[in-house]
């Protein structure tokens, strides 16, 4: 599918928020005013607001005091890791390292730089879902980003400048595909399946939809977009 002018416009905002995503040293004033410049519908009105919040808090802090909250968020609550492959399969799952091997293939394929990070790296992926073609971005939102973000965003209290910036990419991939529900990850189904106690009428087949679902996943040719 060709990328229309507005297309074009919002996966620049989203290349810049995979790129303050990377750690405390990016340029933030140029990169949010890279973002912003892209987003002058009234669509992303809601993430344009999540970035000017992030700014305000971002701004005023020496770069000691961003290192040390950016290794307080992403380093040390295991809540807000910013590895998709844990928020989708969890941390001990031999399913995560398939999923960044097909990862790495993919983005072979496509020529794609992830930098310094593994290829999981919530950063990666939205810098990755920028350069995509739209379909397969529509897919990343559904299968690998909309779920995770919505996750880490609510592991952070209200005032953390981060959580403002994880919820301006939830907000944009929202406002670009409205409607769009993020796919139940492997792990929250194999945790609801846990918690279900077998008693009459339970409907105990969630256990094997379970399992179904995590084989599909790991499946090579649906292990990145379910």
């Amino acid at each position: 599918m060709k990328p229309t002018t507005s297309t074009t416009n919002y996966t620049a905002a989203l290349d810049a928020i995979g790129r303050l995503l990377e750690g405390p040293y990016a340029d933030a004033p140029a990169l949010i005013a890279t973002a912003k410049d892209a987003l002058q519908e009234p669509r992303w009105n809601a993430t344009v607001a999540a970035l000017d919040n992030f700014s305000a808090r971002w701004f005023p802090l020496a770069m000691e005091a961003r290192e040390e909250l950016y290794t307080a968020v992403f380093d040390i609550m295991p809540a807000c890791v910013p590895y998709v492959g844990i928020h989708l399969f969890g941390e001990e799952n031999y399913r995560r390292g398939a999923f960044m091997a097909a990862l790495s293939q993919r983005f072979e394929q496509a020529r794609f730089n992830p930098g310094r990070e593994l290829p999981d790296h919530i950063a990666a992926l939205l810098r990755f879902a920028a350069m995509a073609e739209e379909d397969e971005r529509r897919d990343l939102a559904k299968y690998c980003l909309l779920a995770p973000l919505e996750q880490m965003i609510a592991a952070l209290k209200p005032d953390i400048p981060f959580r403002f910036l994880l919820e301006a990419a939830l907000r944009l991939l929202q406002a670009a595909y409205p409607g769009l529900e993020p796919a139940p990850t492997p792990l929250s189904q194999h945790q609801a399946a846990t918690a279900c106690t077998p008693v009459a009428g339970c409907g105990c087949g969630a256990v094997f939809s379970t399992v179904n679902a995590q084989e599909k996943h790991a499946q090579q040719g649906n292990l990145i977009y379910g």
